[in-house]
Protein backbone atom coordinates (compact mmCIF):
# COMPACT_ATOMS: atom_id res chain seq x y z
CA UNK A 1 0.00 0.00 0.00
CA UNK A 2 2.78 2.11 0.87
CA UNK A 3 5.03 1.94 -2.25
CA UNK A 4 1.50 2.39 -4.36
CA UNK A 5 0.71 5.78 -2.35
CA UNK A 6 4.57 6.57 -3.38
CA UNK A 7 4.41 5.32 -6.81
CA UNK A 8 1.23 7.60 -6.99
CA UNK A 9 2.72 10.74 -5.28
CA UNK A 10 5.49 10.44 -8.05
CA UNK A 11 3.42 10.46 -10.89
CA UNK A 12 2.05 13.96 -9.21
CA UNK A 13 5.68 15.33 -9.00
CA UNK A 14 6.24 14.39 -12.05
CA UNK A 15 3.26 15.89 -13.95
CA UNK A 16 3.70 18.89 -11.28
CA UNK A 17 7.87 19.08 -13.11
CA UNK A 18 6.76 18.71 -16.87
CA UNK A 19 4.16 21.73 -16.54
CA UNK A 20 6.94 23.86 -14.20
CA UNK A 21 9.36 23.28 -17.16
CA UNK A 22 7.21 24.57 -19.86
CA UNK A 23 8.76 28.14 -20.90
CA UNK A 24 7.67 31.27 -19.56
CA UNK A 25 6.22 32.77 -22.56
CA UNK A 26 4.28 29.40 -23.33
CA UNK A 27 3.21 29.38 -19.24
CA UNK A 28 1.98 33.11 -20.02
CA UNK A 29 0.09 32.60 -23.09
CA UNK A 30 -2.12 29.95 -21.10
CA UNK A 31 -2.50 31.85 -17.97
CA UNK A 32 -3.52 34.76 -20.17
CA UNK A 33 -6.73 32.77 -21.61
CA UNK A 34 -8.22 32.39 -18.18
CA UNK A 35 -9.80 35.14 -16.10
CA UNK A 36 -7.31 37.24 -13.74
CA UNK A 37 -9.31 35.87 -10.50
CA UNK A 38 -8.27 32.07 -11.58
CA UNK A 39 -4.71 33.19 -12.77
CA UNK A 40 -4.11 34.33 -9.45
CA UNK A 41 -5.13 31.65 -8.04
CA UNK A 42 -3.32 29.01 -9.56
CA UNK A 43 -0.30 30.88 -8.00
CA UNK A 44 -0.08 28.70 -5.19
CA UNK A 45 0.06 25.36 -7.56
CA UNK A 46 3.88 25.52 -7.43
CA UNK A 47 7.13 28.05 -6.18
CA UNK A 48 7.67 28.99 -9.70
CA UNK A 49 4.19 30.14 -10.07
CA UNK A 50 3.80 32.17 -7.27
CA UNK A 51 4.79 35.45 -9.22
CA UNK A 52 4.64 34.62 -12.54
CA UNK A 53 0.60 35.76 -12.58
CA UNK A 54 2.32 39.25 -12.26
CA UNK A 55 3.81 39.08 -15.20
CA UNK A 56 0.49 38.13 -17.56
CA UNK A 57 -0.07 40.72 -19.83
CA UNK A 58 -3.73 39.88 -20.61
CA UNK A 59 -6.15 40.69 -17.41
CA UNK A 60 -9.59 40.37 -17.30
CA UNK A 61 -12.20 40.87 -14.35
CA UNK A 62 -16.08 40.22 -14.17
CA UNK A 63 -18.09 41.52 -11.63
CA UNK A 64 -22.39 40.37 -11.51
CA UNK A 65 -24.23 41.63 -9.12
CA UNK A 66 -22.28 40.54 -5.95
CA UNK A 67 -23.18 44.27 -4.30
CA UNK A 68 -19.27 44.61 -3.31
CA UNK A 69 -18.23 46.99 -5.99
CA UNK A 70 -16.21 48.88 -3.68
CA UNK A 71 -14.22 45.22 -2.67
CA UNK A 72 -14.01 44.40 -6.77
CA UNK A 73 -12.86 48.22 -7.38
CA UNK A 74 -10.15 47.33 -4.71
CA UNK A 75 -8.96 43.87 -6.49
CA UNK A 76 -8.43 45.27 -9.28
CA UNK A 77 -6.56 48.16 -8.38
CA UNK A 78 -4.11 45.43 -6.22
CA UNK A 79 -3.50 43.49 -9.42
CA UNK A 80 -3.08 46.39 -11.62
CA UNK A 81 -0.19 47.90 -9.46
CA UNK A 82 1.40 44.71 -8.94
CA UNK A 83 1.82 44.14 -12.53
CA UNK A 84 5.03 43.62 -13.44
CA UNK A 85 4.78 43.00 -17.46
CA UNK A 86 6.78 45.52 -19.68
CA UNK A 87 3.47 47.03 -20.62
CA UNK A 88 -0.53 45.48 -20.35
CA UNK A 89 -1.77 43.96 -23.46
CA UNK A 90 -5.05 44.13 -22.80
CA UNK A 91 -8.06 44.62 -19.91
CA UNK A 92 -11.06 43.06 -20.10
CA UNK A 93 -13.90 44.59 -17.53
CA UNK A 94 -17.21 43.03 -17.55
CA UNK A 95 -19.60 44.05 -15.83
CA UNK A 96 -23.33 43.68 -14.61
CA UNK A 97 -24.36 46.02 -12.03
CA UNK A 98 -27.00 45.44 -9.68
CA UNK A 99 -26.40 48.91 -8.10
CA UNK A 100 -26.00 52.78 -9.70
CA UNK A 101 -22.41 52.19 -11.71
CA UNK A 102 -21.52 55.30 -10.85
CA UNK A 103 -20.20 54.93 -7.05
CA UNK A 104 -17.48 52.75 -8.95
CA UNK A 105 -14.21 54.86 -9.65
CA UNK A 106 -13.69 53.74 -13.00
CA UNK A 107 -11.24 56.86 -13.94
CA UNK A 108 -8.60 55.69 -11.16
CA UNK A 109 -8.44 51.93 -12.35
CA UNK A 110 -8.75 53.13 -16.13
CA UNK A 111 -6.15 55.70 -15.29
CA UNK A 112 -3.74 52.65 -13.46
CA UNK A 113 -3.95 50.33 -16.73
CA UNK A 114 -2.98 53.26 -18.99
CA UNK A 115 0.35 53.82 -16.74
CA UNK A 116 0.92 50.52 -17.18
CA UNK A 117 1.07 51.02 -21.12
CA UNK A 118 -2.39 49.67 -21.65
CA UNK A 119 -2.65 48.52 -25.65
CA UNK A 120 -6.46 47.39 -26.11
CA UNK A 121 -9.00 48.25 -23.34
CA UNK A 122 -12.72 46.26 -23.52
CA UNK A 123 -15.54 47.47 -21.14
CA UNK A 124 -18.84 46.07 -21.38
CA UNK A 125 -21.62 47.65 -18.90
CA UNK A 126 -24.35 46.21 -18.24
CA UNK A 127 -27.17 48.12 -15.74
CA UNK A 128 -30.16 49.69 -15.51
CA UNK A 129 -28.40 53.29 -15.45
CA UNK A 130 -26.00 54.76 -17.89
CA UNK A 131 -22.66 54.73 -17.42
CA UNK A 132 -20.66 57.66 -18.15
CA UNK A 133 -17.64 56.96 -19.68
CA UNK A 134 -14.81 59.44 -17.95
CA UNK A 135 -13.81 62.13 -20.90
CA UNK A 136 -10.46 62.45 -19.29
CA UNK A 137 -9.62 58.48 -20.24
CA UNK A 138 -9.69 59.86 -23.56
CA UNK A 139 -5.99 60.57 -23.58
CA UNK A 140 -3.64 57.74 -24.23
CA UNK A 141 -0.66 57.33 -26.08
CA UNK A 142 -0.09 53.49 -26.10
CA UNK A 143 -3.95 52.44 -26.70
CA UNK A 144 -4.89 50.46 -29.95
CA UNK A 145 -8.02 48.91 -29.53
CA UNK A 146 -11.10 50.19 -27.72
CA UNK A 147 -14.20 48.23 -27.41
CA UNK A 148 -16.90 49.57 -25.48
CA UNK A 149 -20.87 47.88 -25.22
CA UNK A 150 -24.15 48.30 -23.66
CA UNK A 151 -24.66 50.62 -21.34
CA UNK A 152 -21.93 53.33 -21.87
CA UNK A 153 -22.75 56.78 -22.20
CA UNK A 154 -20.45 58.74 -24.87
CA UNK A 155 -19.87 62.18 -23.42
CA UNK A 156 -17.02 64.22 -25.65
CA UNK A 157 -17.05 68.05 -25.57
CA UNK A 158 -13.82 68.61 -26.45
CA UNK A 159 -11.32 66.79 -29.54
CA UNK A 160 -9.71 63.82 -27.75
CA UNK A 161 -6.11 62.73 -28.20
CA UNK A 162 -6.15 58.68 -29.17
CA UNK A 163 -3.16 58.93 -31.39
CA UNK A 164 -2.14 55.07 -31.59
CA UNK A 165 -5.93 53.89 -31.93
CA UNK A 166 -6.25 51.65 -34.76
CA UNK A 167 -9.68 49.83 -33.88
CA UNK A 168 -12.32 51.30 -31.91
CA UNK A 169 -15.20 48.93 -31.83
CA UNK A 170 -18.94 50.87 -30.51
CA UNK A 171 -21.68 48.02 -29.64
CA UNK A 172 -25.40 49.62 -28.23
CA UNK A 173 -23.61 52.57 -26.48
CA UNK A 174 -25.26 56.15 -27.09
CA UNK A 175 -23.59 58.89 -27.45
CA UNK A 176 -24.89 62.54 -25.78
CA UNK A 177 -25.06 64.69 -29.39
CA UNK A 178 -23.54 65.00 -32.67
CA UNK A 179 -20.26 67.14 -32.03
CA UNK A 180 -19.14 63.69 -29.60
CA UNK A 181 -19.64 61.96 -32.87
CA UNK A 182 -17.28 63.96 -34.12
CA UNK A 183 -15.35 65.16 -31.74
CA UNK A 184 -14.30 61.32 -30.32
CA UNK A 185 -13.38 60.52 -34.34
CA UNK A 186 -11.79 63.46 -34.65
CA UNK A 187 -9.13 62.56 -31.96
CA UNK A 188 -8.58 59.18 -33.62
CA UNK A 189 -6.02 59.77 -36.16
CA UNK A 190 -4.53 56.25 -37.06
CA UNK A 191 -7.78 54.67 -36.71
CA UNK A 192 -8.17 52.30 -39.54
CA UNK A 193 -10.97 49.88 -38.34
CA UNK A 194 -14.72 51.12 -37.09
CA UNK A 195 -17.80 49.20 -35.91
CA UNK A 196 -20.64 50.63 -35.04
CA UNK A 197 -23.61 48.58 -33.58
CA UNK A 198 -26.75 50.80 -32.80
CA UNK A 199 -30.05 49.45 -31.32
CA UNK A 200 -31.01 52.96 -29.94
CA UNK A 201 -29.63 56.62 -30.07
CA UNK A 202 -32.07 59.35 -29.90
CA UNK A 203 -29.22 62.61 -29.29
CA UNK A 204 -27.15 61.68 -33.00
CA UNK A 205 -29.29 63.29 -35.77
CA UNK A 206 -26.53 63.66 -37.99
CA UNK A 207 -24.11 60.78 -37.07
CA UNK A 208 -20.49 62.28 -39.20
CA UNK A 209 -17.59 59.22 -40.18
CA UNK A 210 -14.87 62.11 -40.98
CA UNK A 211 -11.66 59.86 -41.09
CA UNK A 212 -8.75 59.83 -43.36
CA UNK A 213 -7.02 56.66 -42.21
CA UNK A 214 -10.12 54.64 -42.20
CA UNK A 215 -9.75 51.53 -43.92
CA UNK A 216 -12.79 48.94 -43.01
CA UNK A 217 -16.22 50.73 -41.72
CA UNK A 218 -18.88 48.44 -40.26
CA UNK A 219 -22.23 50.10 -39.70
CA UNK A 220 -25.24 48.12 -38.23
CA UNK A 221 -28.45 50.11 -37.09
CA UNK A 222 -31.20 47.87 -35.29
CA UNK A 223 -34.10 50.50 -34.01
CA UNK A 224 -36.58 52.59 -35.43
CA UNK A 225 -36.44 55.80 -33.89
CA UNK A 226 -35.97 59.44 -35.94
CA UNK A 227 -32.51 59.79 -37.10
CA UNK A 228 -32.15 62.19 -39.99
CA UNK A 229 -28.22 61.10 -41.77
CA UNK A 230 -25.28 58.86 -41.83
CA UNK A 231 -22.23 60.65 -43.80
CA UNK A 232 -19.09 58.75 -44.45
CA UNK A 233 -16.43 60.93 -45.92
CA UNK A 234 -13.11 58.24 -45.48
CA UNK A 235 -10.90 59.06 -48.48
CA UNK A 236 -8.79 55.51 -47.48
CA UNK A 237 -11.78 53.52 -46.61
CA UNK A 238 -11.24 49.88 -48.85
CA UNK A 239 -14.20 47.84 -46.62
CA UNK A 240 -17.61 48.97 -46.09
CA UNK A 241 -20.83 47.52 -44.43
CA UNK A 242 -23.80 49.26 -44.33
CA UNK A 243 -26.87 46.83 -42.38
CA UNK A 244 -30.43 47.74 -41.24
CA UNK A 245 -30.99 51.36 -41.93
CA UNK A 246 -34.46 50.25 -43.02
CA UNK A 247 -36.57 53.76 -42.07
CA UNK A 248 -37.38 55.77 -45.13
CA UNK A 249 -36.42 58.80 -43.51
CA UNK A 250 -33.13 58.39 -42.71
CA UNK A 251 -30.52 58.19 -45.37
CA UNK A 252 -26.74 57.59 -45.86
CA UNK A 253 -24.49 60.25 -47.74
CA UNK A 254 -20.91 58.50 -49.12
CA UNK A 255 -19.05 61.53 -49.90
CA UNK A 256 -15.72 59.72 -50.37
CA UNK A 257 -14.29 56.75 -51.20
CA UNK A 258 -11.98 56.94 -53.90
CA UNK A 259 -10.20 53.58 -52.68
CA UNK A 260 -13.14 51.02 -51.91
CA UNK A 261 -12.35 47.72 -52.77
CA UNK A 262 -15.43 45.87 -51.50
CA UNK A 263 -18.75 46.41 -49.78
CA UNK A 264 -21.74 44.74 -48.15
CA UNK A 265 -25.20 46.22 -48.27
CA UNK A 266 -27.51 44.23 -46.36
CA UNK A 267 -31.26 44.95 -45.26
CA UNK A 268 -31.28 48.52 -45.90
CA UNK A 269 -34.52 50.81 -46.72
CA UNK A 270 -35.03 51.56 -50.96
CA UNK A 271 -34.03 55.35 -50.55
CA UNK A 272 -30.79 54.32 -48.58
CA UNK A 273 -30.19 51.44 -50.67
CA UNK A 274 -30.32 53.77 -53.32
CA UNK A 275 -28.00 56.75 -52.42
CA UNK A 276 -25.31 53.64 -51.85
CA UNK A 277 -25.06 52.23 -54.60
CA UNK A 278 -24.13 55.06 -56.84
CA UNK A 279 -21.40 55.93 -54.27
CA UNK A 280 -19.19 52.41 -55.42
CA UNK A 281 -17.67 52.64 -58.61
CA UNK A 282 -14.76 51.65 -57.69
CA UNK A 283 -15.72 48.44 -55.77
CA UNK A 284 -14.17 45.27 -56.94
CA UNK A 285 -16.30 42.96 -55.10
CA UNK A 286 -20.10 43.55 -53.96
CA UNK A 287 -22.57 41.74 -52.09
CA UNK A 288 -25.98 42.57 -51.98
CA UNK A 289 -28.75 41.22 -49.77
CA UNK A 290 -32.34 42.27 -50.65
CA UNK A 291 -34.85 41.73 -48.11
CA UNK A 292 -36.60 44.55 -46.90
CA UNK A 293 -36.64 46.51 -50.53
CA UNK A 294 -39.57 46.07 -52.72
CA UNK A 295 -37.96 45.86 -55.98
CA UNK A 296 -40.33 47.19 -58.63
CA UNK A 297 -38.79 48.93 -60.40
CA UNK A 298 -35.32 50.56 -60.30
CA UNK A 299 -34.35 53.90 -61.75
CA UNK A 300 -31.55 53.14 -63.75
CA UNK A 301 -27.81 53.69 -62.19
CA UNK A 302 -25.74 57.09 -63.89
CA UNK A 303 -22.24 54.86 -62.89
CA UNK A 304 -20.75 51.96 -64.59
CA UNK A 305 -19.19 49.57 -62.08
CA UNK A 306 -15.87 48.83 -64.36
CA UNK A 307 -14.24 47.41 -62.34
CA UNK A 308 -16.58 44.64 -60.19
CA UNK A 309 -15.08 41.49 -60.90
CA UNK A 310 -17.26 39.26 -57.79
CA UNK A 311 -21.02 40.08 -57.12
CA UNK A 312 -23.11 38.29 -54.14
CA UNK A 313 -26.82 38.85 -54.66
CA UNK A 314 -29.40 37.17 -51.71
CA UNK A 315 -32.42 37.42 -52.43
CA UNK A 316 -35.65 37.22 -50.29
CA UNK A 317 -38.35 40.26 -52.23
CA UNK A 318 -40.46 39.31 -55.22
CA UNK A 319 -38.57 41.05 -58.45
CA UNK A 320 -35.08 40.43 -57.42
CA UNK A 321 -34.17 39.97 -61.10
CA UNK A 322 -34.84 43.36 -61.72
CA UNK A 323 -31.82 44.29 -59.85
CA UNK A 324 -29.56 41.18 -61.15
CA UNK A 325 -30.13 42.49 -64.37
CA UNK A 326 -29.38 46.40 -63.88
CA UNK A 327 -26.16 45.17 -61.83
CA UNK A 328 -25.51 42.83 -64.98
CA UNK A 329 -25.72 45.72 -67.44
CA UNK A 330 -23.64 48.11 -65.67
CA UNK A 331 -20.54 45.66 -64.68
CA UNK A 332 -18.79 44.79 -67.53
CA UNK A 333 -16.18 43.09 -65.95
CA UNK A 334 -17.68 40.76 -63.96
CA UNK A 335 -15.95 37.31 -63.69
CA UNK A 336 -18.35 35.86 -60.66
CA UNK A 337 -21.61 35.70 -60.03
CA UNK A 338 -23.06 34.43 -57.10
CA UNK A 339 -26.94 34.32 -56.07
CA UNK A 340 -28.45 32.90 -52.85
CA UNK A 341 -32.15 32.51 -52.98
CA UNK A 342 -34.11 32.60 -50.13
CA UNK A 343 -37.70 32.67 -51.79
CA UNK A 344 -39.87 29.76 -51.82
CA UNK A 345 -42.79 29.11 -54.85
CA UNK A 346 -44.77 29.50 -51.64
CA UNK A 347 -43.55 32.95 -50.56
CA UNK A 348 -44.39 34.29 -53.86
CA UNK A 349 -47.58 35.41 -55.99
CA UNK A 350 -48.11 35.34 -59.61
CA UNK A 351 -45.74 38.07 -61.50
CA UNK A 352 -45.25 39.59 -64.43
CA UNK A 353 -42.71 37.51 -66.79
CA UNK A 354 -39.46 38.33 -66.38
CA UNK A 355 -38.25 40.28 -69.57
CA UNK A 356 -34.59 39.35 -71.04
CA UNK A 357 -32.63 42.26 -71.50
CA UNK A 358 -32.17 44.21 -75.00
CA UNK A 359 -29.25 43.32 -75.48
CA UNK A 360 -26.89 40.90 -73.38
CA UNK A 361 -25.06 42.55 -71.19
CA UNK A 362 -21.06 42.65 -71.74
CA UNK A 363 -19.72 40.82 -69.01
CA UNK A 364 -21.79 37.53 -69.96
CA UNK A 365 -20.51 38.02 -73.30
CA UNK A 366 -16.91 38.71 -72.46
CA UNK A 367 -15.99 37.71 -68.82
CA UNK A 368 -18.33 35.70 -66.59
CA UNK A 369 -16.44 33.06 -65.83
CA UNK A 370 -17.94 31.57 -62.40
CA UNK A 371 -21.79 30.98 -61.79
CA UNK A 372 -23.53 29.71 -58.79
CA UNK A 373 -27.28 29.91 -57.41
CA UNK A 374 -27.59 28.19 -54.03
CA UNK A 375 -31.16 27.18 -53.19
CA UNK A 376 -32.45 26.78 -56.60
CA UNK A 377 -36.04 25.82 -56.70
CA UNK A 378 -36.46 25.03 -60.28
CA UNK A 379 -40.63 25.98 -59.69
CA UNK A 380 -40.60 29.87 -60.79
CA UNK A 381 -40.58 30.65 -64.46
CA UNK A 382 -38.65 33.57 -64.37
CA UNK A 383 -36.29 31.95 -61.92
CA UNK A 384 -35.70 29.28 -64.40
CA UNK A 385 -35.28 31.15 -67.79
CA UNK A 386 -32.86 33.58 -66.18
CA UNK A 387 -30.87 30.26 -65.07
CA UNK A 388 -31.13 29.61 -68.64
CA UNK A 389 -30.64 32.79 -70.26
CA UNK A 390 -27.29 32.70 -68.55
CA UNK A 391 -26.47 29.51 -69.28
CA UNK A 392 -27.40 30.79 -73.03
CA UNK A 393 -25.06 34.08 -73.21
CA UNK A 394 -22.00 33.37 -70.92
CA UNK A 395 -19.52 32.43 -73.59
CA UNK A 396 -16.51 32.66 -70.89
CA UNK A 397 -18.46 30.16 -68.44
CA UNK A 398 -16.39 27.94 -66.89
CA UNK A 399 -18.35 26.45 -64.10
CA UNK A 400 -22.12 27.03 -63.14
CA UNK A 401 -23.41 25.15 -59.45
CA UNK A 402 -27.05 25.08 -58.84
CA UNK A 403 -27.10 23.85 -55.36
CA UNK A 404 -30.78 22.47 -54.92
CA UNK A 405 -33.17 22.31 -52.41
CA UNK A 406 -34.50 19.31 -50.86
CA UNK A 407 -37.05 18.06 -53.78
CA UNK A 408 -38.12 14.78 -54.30
CA UNK A 409 -35.74 12.87 -56.30
CA UNK A 410 -38.28 12.30 -59.66
CA UNK A 411 -38.65 16.10 -59.44
CA UNK A 412 -34.81 16.81 -59.20
CA UNK A 413 -34.38 14.16 -62.17
CA UNK A 414 -36.71 16.53 -64.30
CA UNK A 415 -34.83 19.83 -62.82
CA UNK A 416 -31.50 18.90 -63.61
CA UNK A 417 -32.45 17.33 -67.12
CA UNK A 418 -34.28 21.09 -68.10
CA UNK A 419 -31.39 22.88 -67.35
CA UNK A 420 -28.57 20.29 -68.82
CA UNK A 421 -30.74 20.67 -72.48
CA UNK A 422 -29.59 24.46 -72.55
CA UNK A 423 -27.44 24.76 -75.59
CA UNK A 424 -24.67 26.65 -73.82
CA UNK A 425 -22.71 29.93 -75.21
CA UNK A 426 -19.43 28.27 -73.42
CA UNK A 427 -18.51 24.85 -74.65
CA UNK A 428 -16.13 24.11 -71.55
CA UNK A 429 -19.02 24.81 -69.00
CA UNK A 430 -18.79 22.45 -66.46
CA UNK A 431 -22.34 21.93 -65.22
CA UNK A 432 -22.55 21.12 -61.37
CA UNK A 433 -25.47 19.79 -59.38
CA UNK A 434 -25.11 19.62 -55.03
Amino acid sequence: MTMKRCKSCGQSLSNEDRISQLPEALLLQILSLLPTKEVVAVSVLAKRWRFLWKMVPSLEFFYYFTNDLERFSYNVSKCLFSHQAPFLQSLHLNMNFGCDPRIMDFEILIGIAFGRQLRKLVLKVYSGDWFKFPTSLYNSETLETLELYHCILIDVPFPVCLKSLRTLNLHEVEFVNDESVVNLLAGCISLENLVIHQTTDLNVKTFTIAVPSLQRLTVIVEYYEEFSVFVVNTPSLKYLKIEGIIVDDRTCIIENTPELVEASIIDVSFKVFESILGSLASVQRLSLKVSLVEIFSLPPISNTFYHLTYLELSTYKPKWWNLLTLMLDTSPNLQVLKIFDFMTSQEQRPWEKWNEPKNVPECLLLHLETFVWTCYEGKLENEIELAKYILRNARRLKKATFSIIEINPDKRVEMVGELKSVVRASNSCQLVFI
